[in-house]
């Protein structure tokens, strides 16, 4: 229950015996002029009322009141350091990984053996509160780090707050706006901070190998480029040999002079294309010879299909003998330069073949190994349901697409493109997403409606004589299509069909990782090559120009490589745009036998606003160089397009601000200790693991109850009212002595 109190009683003591004198001499003064009785004593009232509410004010009154018992604390809050000055490796391991394993192996059987319990959370730029599992599998990929506002999130979302903070940390801290808030809210609610440093005092030198960079396709005996990223951190790095192995074998070997500082930076190899194959190429990084340097990532692997444009070889898979193999066959019989394997599904346990090479082993299916797949160019599936293709089959069409950029090509209706595809890795790899409801519309007619991307497409243009709006108009009208419920972000719409419910995408397609995966949704597409309304010679030629550009879809005609590949705000970012020499095994169109163009080059900065619009002349074998400044952080496109707007080659840019965190790599314990001096509690470095142990063990103890009953004390009576008060009595006396003439 709360009571009023004095805590100055002896001011009320003294102030009262002053306020009788006062009002003493008052009243003689009174009475010698003559006042009247009631008006004097009006006058004293005022005034005695006055002098006792300023001799209570004097005397300090508060109401005292017990507080509720406080909750003990049972919780320590423990914050690991996600930063990317965290991946720095020291030793055998990164400064991450030992932060994880002290606290695996230290910390937490010290909170075990104290029964209290621990709220994990991850922190960089951001916090964090994740779980056990969280933390042992994240990765130190922050960009900057900020540990007063971990600090503060850790202490205010928590009720009660933590017994402590624990922060394991190498100290290296790139924003600090938030830590004077953090210390006022450790030191309000009186939680103290234990933190951890890792790492060394004279940072790590760490040297690693990024990302490697290469086409995934190239002309035998074509000169072609390997880039590969490189970082380093710390300070004074000694020199290093780089290797580039070639199927296990060396090809060249590199030597990088030493340097100071941190930086990111490429190492390009030119290479003579292989024949006919697949190879694996690897970079490789030498330790040098200083013990002190750390090797993060020291290889790296690409794999490059060496395959020749003078014969483009399909691979036609279909799930049963069909019309549309026969009229794509006898479309390609004019074009000495494609030829068709057929494999085809009889029945369950027995297959046919047609077209089988001597040179590919196909005996017993569908090829079972990737080398074996990649010796085609395209892969059409055509007419397949669901058991024809496994997983470990489909696994291999996705690495044959996305690595050795292969085109794929599914064709069918309403059996084929089933649902039971949905969520399969075939499903991952082509352009559209397959509906879940049932997929049977039964055999309405529909026409086909080519789209404006199509147009422009140089698959489209399958007329010399007319344009190809035109061309596509004399199609005749189907009625077995496939319905898909969506098709996905990027992809390109071709073909659609008109008065139709439903998703109506007829044909599609998209890049998938090196190469391009297309969909046609219609089963009996031959019908075209038979209507009397077309030619022939279109459905032909539309055909032929498909699988070539399928098959050419991980070549690139046109490079755009990066001179530096880190760029920050404000650098002059130079581009290499090169087209790769005419060989005389190559088959080249004829507006590209002269190895002569033009091109226009457009760059688009991170809002999408065009930055850059210029033309570029393409010459066979010799590269041109453009540059633009890149003014802003973000993602930027580099896009290089024909006269026609046929999209040549296009490249994504990302320049980023210079990573701070690792400026400088030295551990630095200095904010630490700050933090752990006005809070009450602790800084030590990690390495030290007796003292350390020894330490936490004063800290990370249950918080005992206080036998003695805390009591809440407020001020009493200096509040506005009591001024108001005041000023009354005041105004009154004057204005009564005013009104009686005393003044």
């Amino acid at each position: 229950m709360s009571e009023l109190s004095l805590q100055l009683p002896v001011a009320f003591l003294y102030c009262g015996v002053a306020t009788i004198c006062v009002l003493l001499w008052c009243g003689l003064i009174l009475h010698r002029r003559r006042i009247a009785k009631h008006r004097m004593a009006i006058i004293l009232s005022l005034r005695l009322f006055f002098f006792v509410a300023l001799a209570l004010l004097i005397s300090r009154p508060v109401w005292t009141s017990p507080e509720p018992e406080e909750t003990p604390r049972e919780h320590i809050a423990l914050l690991l350091d996600r930063s990317e000055s965290m991946s720095v490796i020291e030793g055998d391991t990164s400064r991450y990984q030992q932060a994880v394993d002290f606290a695996r192996e230290t910390l937490l059987p010290l909170i075990d053996q104290s029964a209290l319990r621990v709220k994990p959370y991850l922190f960089s730029d951001s916090t964090q509160a994740v779980d056990g599992a969280t933390l042992v599998t994240a990765k130190p990929t922050g960009q900057s780090t900020n540990l007063g506002q971990a600090m503060v999130q850790s202490i205010v979302t928590s009720d009660p707050p933590p017994l402590a903070v624990v922060a394991l940390t190498d100290g290296v801290f790139t924003e600090t706006q938030d830590h004077n808030r953090a210390i006022s809210v450790a030191v309000n609610r009186q939680v103290p901070l234990l933190g951890i440093g890792f790492g060394s005092e004279s940072g790590g030198k760490v040297i690693g190998i990024q990302d490697i960079e290469s086409p995934s396709m190239v002309e035998p005996d074509q000169k072609f480029r390997i880039t590969a990223n490189l970082r380093a951190t710390g300070e004074n790095l000694p020199g290093f040999e780089l290797l580039l192995l070639r199927d296990g074998q060396l090809s060249e070997r590199r030597r990088i002079e030493s340097f100071e500082g941190p930086r990111t930076w490429n190492e390009t190899f030119e290479v003579l294309a292989e024949p006919d194959g697949v190879h694996g190429y690897e970079v490789k990084l030498m330790p040098p010879t200083d013990a002190s340097v750390t090797v993060s990532s020291s290889q790296m692997t690409t794999t490059v299909r060496s395959v020749s444009s003078r014969q483009i070889r399909v691979l036609y898979v279909q799930g049963g003998l069909t019309w549309d193999y026969k009229f794509v066959h006898i479309a390609l019989n004019k074009d000495p330069t494609i030829r068709m394997t057929g494999l085809s599904r009889t029945a369950n346990s027995s297959r046919f073949f047609e077209s089988v090479q001597s040179d590919v082993d196909l005996i017993n299916g569908f090829p079972t190994t990737l080398d074996k797949l990649s010796e085609f160019r395209v892969v059409v599936l055509s007419n397949l349901r669901p058991g024809d293709l496994t997983s470990n089959q489909q696994e291999m069409l996705a690495r044959y697409c996305g690595e050795l950029g292969g085109g794929v090509l599914m064709i069918g209706g309403q059996q084929t493109f089933n649902a039971s595809w949905r969520d399969s890795r075939l499903e991952e790899l082509l352009p559209v997403k397959f509906a879940v409801l049932n997929n049977n519309i039964g055999g309405r007619d529909f026409s086909v409606e080519v789209t404006q991307d199509a147009i422009k497409h140089p698959v489209f243009q399958i007329s010399d004589d007319v344009s190809p709006f035109e061309a596509w108009q004399n199609l005749p009208r189907f009625n077995n299509r496939a319905i898909v419920e969506d098709v996905k972000p990027g992809a390109e719409i071709w073909l659609e069909s008109k008065g139709t419910s439903g998703q109506p995408v007829l044909m599609a397609s998209q890049r998938y990782g090196n190469g391009v995966a297309s969909v046609i949704c219609m089963q009996n597409f031959w019908r075209w090559r038979l209507a009397r309304t077309s030619e022939p010679e279109h459905f032909d030629r539309f055909w032929r120009q498909l699988f070539r550009y399928l098959a050419d879809a991980g070549r690139n005609a046109v490079t755009l490589n990066l001179v530096d590949t880190a760029p920050v705000p404000g650098d002059e970012i130079q581009l290499i745009i090169e087209q790769p020499a005419v060989t005389a095994s190559t088959v080249v169109p004829e507006m590209e036998k002269t190895g002569i163009r033009e091109a226009r080059l457009k760059i688009l900065d991170p809002d999408q606003t065009e930055i850059l619009d210029i033309t570029v002349k393409l010459e066979s074998g010799r590269p041109t160089s453009k540059s633009f400044i890149a003014n802003q952080p973000g993602m930027y496109s580099a896009i290089l397009e024909a006269d026609d707007g046929t999209l040549l080659a296009s490249r994504d840019i990302q320049v980023e601000e210079i990573a701070a965190e690792l400026v400088s790599t030295s551990r630095n314990m200095e904010l630490l200790r700050q933090f752990a001096a006005v809070s009450g509690g602790l800084a030590m470095e990690a390495e030290n693991e007796a003292e350390v142990s020894d330490a936490l063990k004063k800290f990370l103890q249950p918080q005992e109850q206080n036998s003695q009953q805390r009591v809440s004390v407020l001020p009493a009576g200096m509040n506005g009212w009591i001024l108001t008060l005041l000023l009354a009595c005041l105004s009154f006396d004057w204005l009564c002595r005013k009104r009686w003439n005393m003044i």
